[in-house]
């Protein structure tokens, strides 16, 4: 991989296995806005990462971040996960006739890693919820506490810290949408404004780390290994939802049921980066509805 900023805008060159647009879409975050593309580009969006506006573009040969003043080329870099060997993450898959399967629909896929706040209150949100129903709450979240952005045409909003979302009630969370989910949030907020640090998360074992975030009201297993694949370096947290318990099911262990010691015992056999390649399961089940009946142009709404 090759880099150089110039102008504001950072070029990479040299990234193999990456798709900015199935990274964008699949789930896993909830603010990427597709947005029009050059002539030469494939793909086009803008975000808010940590707290600064860009506009991310892949074409056949390069990647392009814009604006990115000169220091801060590593944020970009680490988000997207662009250092990590996933041609080692494929051989893995490759090796596995149960897992092989999933490549070439999930080729592309990386994990993001983003801010911990962000992903604690996002994937909060994102319990018994749909993608595009979670994008909404979130947008208006971040039009209601966060900061404005006014970029490229358009505003776009910073993700509220601790201590903007510490002021917000529970009704105006409701307002938006959120539900049963308000005092979650408003709860969440405080204690970590109060000082609790996610990051103390990052070198804890996965089993230790998942125990902490469960203690945070509206955290259950499948948030808890979210938020730690998502944004605390947890390559080996496996979220299980409704469409990862049915790929499952069908990759191993022929469509039935099996025990949770069964289910612990597959997911530990895929390695060190299981979590990573629950992405790329869930991704091609969505692809194939794997294990679904459904309706003519249904779509998938389960989230990782």
């Amino acid at each position: 991989m090759k880099y150089e900023n110039k102008n504001n805008t950072l070029t990479i060159t040299g990234v193999d296995r990456f798709d900015l647009y199935k990274c964008c879409t699949c789930g896993q975050a909830f603010r990427w806005i597709e947005c029009e593309k050059l002539p030469n580009e494939i793909s086009a969006f803008l975000s808010v990462i940590r707290g600064r506006p860009v506009r991310a573009a892949q074409t056949e040969s390069e990647i392009t971040f814009f604006p990115c003043v000169c220091g801060d080329e590593r944020i970009f870099i680490e988000y997207f996960d662009l250092e990590r060997d996933y041609a080692e993450i494929e051989r893995i898959i490759l090796s596995d006739p149960r897992l092989k399967v999933c490549l070439p629909d999930a080729y592309g896929i990386r994990v993001f890693n983003q801010e911990p706040f962000e992903a604690l209150i996002s994937f909060i949100i994102s319990a018994n919820n749909n993608i595009k129903r979670i994008s909404g709450i979130v947008d208006r979240l971040c039009r209601l506490s966060g900061k404005r952005l006014h970029f490229m045409g358009t505003d776009l909003y910073a993700f509220p810290t601790p201590d903007e979302l510490s002021l917000i009630d529970e009704q105006q969370l409701k307002d938006i949408g959120a539900g049963y989910r308000a005092p979650y949030i408003v709860d969440t907020a405080r204690r970590i404004k109060d000082g609790y640090d996610l990051e103390t998360l990052r070198a804890m074992a996965l089993d230790a780390a998942r125990k902490e975030l469960l203690a945070f009201k509206g955290v259950g297993p499948k948030v808890a290994d979210c938020i730690l694949l998502f944004s605390l370096g947890h390559t080996d947290a496996f979220p299980i939802d409704v469409w990862i318990d049915r790929a499952m099911n069908e990759l191993f262990f022929d469509s039935v049921p099996p025990q949770k010691s069964e289910m612990r015992e597959a997911v530990l056999s895929i390695g060190q980066y299981s979590g990573i390649i629950q992405q790329y399961i869930f991704y091609y089940a969505r692809q194939v509805q794997l294990g679904k009946t459904v309706k003519k142009d249904e779509a998938p709404s389960s989230i990782a």
